[in-house]
């Protein structure tokens, strides 16, 4: 029991000791709010470190799939295409890209004249991303390079369906984002109305290909356009009431379950005139979709970029154009000077150089606040 005792009040003895020589340091053991912020100015440092390195080795990926693009295997080119889009839904990588421009257009375009169906799909479905990312500077010459190769695939009846339609949409994005000329644009409408001519209904009310070819709510969007040149209110109507209620079970549930809800929209607008008013987070923004248009070019640009979309609305001009955004880019949007590792590196070490001054002299005032 004496032992015990006597190790008892050293150890308080020392543990007193202790807090007294802490405090004469001038170190407040209750709060050290200063302490706090360094330490979040420690983290944001490491996360900024973090993204930056993160950034350098996408960028070194994607540099390494260029590459990849002039495999000799079909397959090898497809799957680089594929990669390709995959990172440039990620991130907006304009100051990588920009010097690649010419390599890239050659790329794309060569897979949509000579690939297969495989690499045609994988470069039909990067060509607007790349359109976006190249920069302003160069869309005008990838546009010359690839539109081409584009309607040359949509009109090559030896490509699958799936190729043609992938071929087509992403021609039909292209434009919508990117293209002035009006005769062009012309050009392109004729040359789908030759393609799609196909999908016309028969005598009999069938069609040639299968419904799901068929865009829905194409029917909302040209009475939108011109409400005066509606004909046959009632059988429309009729028409109208019986897709939304369809019940036909040879149809997948999800997909009557689909056709069901977008008709019923469709009904309520051509009976109450109420289109659907959607709003869309793009980003730090909002988009509002209030008419069938609009509703109509998200839907189409969002099946174009996938996940592109997010990443792109803030630095790219024509993207924000066609989803009526402002053309004011945020702030964050702006390009910023990049640094290497080097200069990171001193940069860190200046700023925590900084902190460390700052704390130590905020640790002498509270240190001669305890002395009085």
């Amino acid at each position: 029991m004496p032992k015990g005792k006597r190790k008892g009040k050293y150890e308080h003895r020392r543990t007193e000791q202790e807090y007294s020589s802490e405090e004469d340091a001038g170190i407040d053991m209750t709060n050290d709010n200063y302490s706090e912020t360094s330490g979040q100015s420690d983290l944001k440092s490491i996360h900024d470190e973090g993204e930056n390195d993160s950034q350098e080795k996408l960028e070194e990926k994607v540099l390494e799939i260029i590459d990849g693009l002039s495999a000799r295997a079909n397959a090898a080119r497809a799957s680089a295409l594929v990669s390709l889009r995959a990172a440039l839904q990620r991130r907006y990588l304009a100051p990588v890209l920009s010097n690649q421009r010419a390599t890239l257009a050659d790329h794309v375009a060569r897979a949509l004249r000579r690939g297969r169906d495989a690499e045609r799909r994988a470069a039909a479905a990067v060509a607007p991303l790349l359109a976006l990312q190249i920069g302003e500077e160069g869309t005008e010459e990838f546009m010359a390079e690839v539109r081409p190769a584009l309607v040359a695939a949509c009109t090559d009846k030896t490509s699958s369906l799936e190729t043609r339609a992938e071929c087509c949409s992403s021609l039909a994005a292209l434009c919508y984002l990117l293209e002035e000329d009006v005769n062009e644009i012309l050009e392109i409408m004729q040359m789908y109305e030759t393609i799609f001519s196909s999908c016309y209904l028969k005598g009999d009310g069938s069609v040639k290909v299968s419904g799901a070819a068929v865009e829905e709510g194409a029917l909302a969007v040209a009475h939108e356009a011109a409400p005066h040149l509606a004909e046959r209110p009632h059988e429309l109507l009729d028409l109208l009431e019986q897709l939304a209620r369809d019940s036909h079970k040879y149809r997948a549930k999800r997909d009557r379950k689909l056709q069901r809800a977008t008709f019923r929209d469709i009904l309520k607008y051509f009976e109450e005139d109420a289109a659907p008013s959607v709003a869309v987070r793009v980003g730090a923004e909002t988009l509002q979709c209030d008419t069938w248009a609009a509703l109509g070019a998200y839907a189409a640009l969002a099946a174009a970029l996938g996940a592109g979309l997010q990443a792109l609305a803030p630095h790219a001009r024509p993207l924000r154009a066609a989803l009526g955004l402002d053309d004011v880019l945020p702030a964050d949007a702006l390009p910023k000077a990049k640094l290497n590792k080097l200069q990171r590196h001193l940069q860190n070490t200046a700023a925590c150089k900084a902190r460390t001054l700052a704390r130590n002299k905020n640790r002498d005032k509270r240190s001669a606040a305890l002395a009085l």
